[in-house]
């Protein structure tokens, strides 16, 4: 059968050649054809579309935005030598109206200058900003002081409870600039533009980038000693880590490539070795992302790793067909002969490895996270791509251009002293096999220890480096203001108008007090709730001359209602934030500090249990906001992740049994495969680093590269078996062969890999860090267990040594 198909690569590979021109056309018509589709290229960073359009969790999202606009907080926190100041209050002033003036797509600037102020004069409610009248003196000042102070709902929102800090909130528009239709409704002149149905469209992640960047350039504009500017929140937090890695993605992938191609030069000496593996990269890089790009995908700091999935599959590929070609072409055979020779040689191994590639990173379909589910669809695509160029354009450019031979004394000497040890390595191996199956286990058994020290994280905020000054402000805010992130939740008491009655807000009421005592450790707490009944208590207190002690909810549901409407008539559209026009939802938020997502989920737990048990089972309650749907990302990473891990094996176990042609056989060598995955989960633990969003996906590119060092290796084995007869000797000659190859590769990635290393990011250095490990790793496993491991499987025994 392998001979069978080794002919057809063969055919193949003279097909290509007799009509060489053509495929270098075809295959550059097609890159070309999807490279058109790169300036269609977007980044997104709403927490949103980590979620299918149809998860329960997005789509309560999407419901809650929908009637209480967007939730997340933009924080400036100030640190000035005195709040109550009249210098001070003057610049906060002019910092708010700037703002408020200059900001794209903003909904709403809310500080001091005009928080709300509700209060009663002369028998009337009167609501209005709370700085209408700016104070003139210091008694006005001081007047203001005591107000403020006093005021609940104005305590960690606008002013810390210490007087020491005040805040602006600034939220963005939920939907687009170009929403109410824009160009869409060019041509419709002569009918009712109401008639013409427009979708709104969203904010963009461009134009949420585009707001942050004019606070951060006004806030920059006040900043001084005596006004510090703390600039935090989640739309920041989003914008930064995305931000960050779009640069710094670009810059370490151009890196690696540079890297990749100085150890190609060193490895191969000659251009042609460094240019032709390049071309495959690039090539399949740019129509990968083009199609990416073409099918409305947007990047995201997930799917910004798959570039380098492209250039480790299309190295690896391009580069052990070359390194075959090279050792036919540099004894005297015609360019063309090699390559057809090469492509016979090592076809069938690069098909497979390409496809358990693509097979196991198929596997992220089922994850459920959308950068995830991408990665699932478009690095095998890619992949295959790059197949494609490798078994198709390769051959034919090398059989056009003009390439140079390096003398037979030079190929000697630059085999050096790293060849000559993998093939005394394997030599070894071969000869003492039962020694390195007890290496392997001892390895596998040692990882146990580390595994079972592995934590799972997925903190955003430590990606950052130590002293970045968003990490600094958020901790300042969080300290100060109690809280810089918001958990949401929607009470539905099913009946129109129940969200007036007393006894629903005695309940909230109670809720709201229990809820302020929640706590996941020193550092998860509530330190702000806000609710309707906030609302109602302050009318209260205002129509009865505003004494506080009828900060309260007024007990007549009647009296609910006149005065909740007494409110609504003074102008102010505050109600709107908290309950829908039918008074039977109504939104309760909770103001929290940032702290690992991972521990999201069971907080929010804590929350819900809290709300049962204050109304039972008589109101629904759904969790939203930006901190519930990390909850729900987190809990899909984990999942989704874990479950895709399971489904890479399933896919590729029976790959290698077929390549093997033996269930046993096949079994047997996923040992070198799941081997280097292990150590390198035991190296987590051991260090310390968490499974987090990049580190779970490094488990995935380990099955990858681990899989195709395998099926190379076997791949030549059973080839030199079959022609030797002997375990021993066909080790040696496939090490000679197929062990440069994997040499080549392996530091070739490695090396391109540790780029990453060079990151002050977190989850790109150890990115970097751990996936040159495991291909080292790989690697050596593959030199030293794995010929053990096939002459323990094959009827005949190379004697003892000496």
């Amino acid at each position: 059968m392998r001979e069978r198909i080794e002919d057809l690569f063969e055919r193949h590979g003279r097909f290509v050649i007799a009509n060489r021109y053509a495929a270098i056309a075809i295959c550059l018509a097609i890159a070309v054809g999807f490279g058109t589709q790169l300036p269609k290229m977007r980044i997104d960073t709403a927490v949103e579309n980590f979620l299918p359009e149809d998860s329960p969790a997005r789509i309560a999202y999407m419901h809650f935005r929908e009637q209480f606009g967007r939730e997340e907080l933009i924080i400036l926190a100030i640190d000035p030598p005195a709040v109550f100041d009249l210098g001070f209050l003057a610049k906060l002033r002019d910092l708010h109206a700037e703002l408020e003036s200059k900001v794209p797509h903003l909904d709403e600037v809310q500080s001091l200058i005009n928080v709300r102020a509700t209060y009663g004069s002369d028998d009337e409610l009167i609501v209005e900003d709370l700085l209408e009248n700016f104070p003139e003196t210091e008694q006005a000042l001081e007047a203001m002081r005591g107000r403020v102070m006093s005021t609940p709902l104005y305590l960690n929102t606008v002013i810390s409870e210490s007087a020491s800090f005040t805040s602006l909130v600034i939220t963005l528009s939920l939907y687009s600039s170009d929403a109410d239709g824009g160009e869409e409704l060019d041509g419709f002149d002569d009918l009712d533009a109401d008639s013409v149905e427009v979708q709104p469209v969203l904010l963009t992640g461009a134009e949420i980038a585009e707001s942050l960047a004019v606070i951060a350039e006004i806030a920059e504009k006040y900043r001084a000693d005596d006004f510090s500017i703390y600039f935090a929140g989640a739309p920041p937090l989003q914008q930064a880590v995305a931000g960050k890695m779009g640069r710094d993605m670009p810059r370490f992938i151009a890196m690696m490539l540079a890297t990749v191609a100085i150890v190609l030069f060193a490895m191969f000496r000659r251009l042609s070795g460094v240019l032709l593996p390049m071309l495959m990269v690039v090539l399949s890089l740019v129509s990968t992302m083009g199609a990416f790009a073409a099918s409305g995908a947007m990047l995201t700091p997930p799917t910004q790793v798959l570039p380098t999935l492209l250039l480790a599959a299309g190295t690896g590929a391009a580069v052990h067909i070359l390194k075959i070609f090279y050792l036919q072409f540099d004894t005297g055979d015609s360019a063309q002969d090699a390559v057809v020779y090469a492509i016979r040689h090592s076809g069938l191994a690069v098909l497979m490895t390409s496809l358990t590639t693509a097979g196991g990173l198929l596997s992220f379909l089922s994850a459920g996270l959308m950068p995830i589910v991408h990665l699932g669809m478009f690095a095998p695509f890619g992949i295959l791509l790059s197949l494609m160029y490798c078994l198709v354009l390769l051959p034919a450019l090398v059989s056009v251009l003009p390439l140079r031979r390096v003398p037979e004394h030079a190929q000697s000497e630059r085999g050096g002293v790293l060849e000559r040890s993998i093939v005394a390595g394997g030599d070894f191996a071969a000869t003492h096999p039962w020694r390195m199956v007890c290496v392997a286990v001892l390895l596998i058994v040692g990882s146990i220890d580390g595994i079972r020290r592995l934590s799972f994280s997925n903190d955003v905020m430590s990606w950052l480096a130590d002293g970045d000054p968003l990490v600094t402000a958020t901790e300042i805010i969080d300290r100060e203001l109690r809280g810089s992130m918001t958990l949401e939740l929607i009470a539905d008491t099913g009946s129109d108008d129940a969200v007036k009655a007393a006894a629903f807000l005695n309940r909230l009421e109670t809720f709201r007090e229990r809820s302020a005592a929640i706590t996941l450790g020193e550092d998860l707490y509530v330190g702000k709730t806000i609710a309707i009944s906030d609302i109602l208590k302050e009318i209260h207190k205002a129509l009865n001359e505003n004494r506080p002690d009828f900060y309260a909810i007024p007990q007549d549901d009647r009296l609910v209602s006149q005065e909740l409407l007494l409110f609504e008539n003074t102008g102010t559209d505050d109600l709107e934030e908290v309950v829908d026009s039918q008074f039977r939802l109504t939104r309760f938020t909770l103001k929290v500090p940032y702290a690992d997502p991972i521990r999201y989920p069971e907080f929010i737990d804590k929350v819900e249990a809290e709300f049962h048990s204050v109304f039972g089972d008589e109101v629904a309650v759904v969790t939203t906001g930006f901190m519930g749907m990390m909850g729900q990302t987190i809990k899909q990473v984990i999942i989704g992740l874990a479950n895709s891990y399971m489904l890479a094996l399933a896919i590729i176990t029976p790959l290698m049994i077929l390549l093997i042609g033996n269930l046993r056989g096949g079994l047997v060598s996923m040992v070198p495969n799941l081997t280097p995955i292990m150590v390198t989960l035991a190296m987590m633990g051991w260090l310390g680093v968490s499974m987090d969003m990049f580190t779970m996906m490094i488990g995935s590119i380990a099955i990858g590269l681990s899989v195709d060092d395998t099926i190379h290796f076997i791949h030549s084995f059973q080839r030199d078996f079959a022609r030797l007869g002997d375990t021993r000797a066909a080790v040696r000659a496939t090490l000679e062969t197929t062990g440069r190859a994997l040499l080549v590769t392996s530091v070739v990635l490695a090396s391109g890999f540790a780029v990453f290393t060079l990151s002050d990011m977190d989850n790109l250095f150890y990115f970097g860090l751990l996936t040159s490990f495991t291909i080292v790793d790989a690697f050596l496993i593959d030199i030293l267990i794995t010929p053990a491991l096939l002459v323990l499987l094959s009827k005949q025994r190379p004697a003892p040594a000496g």
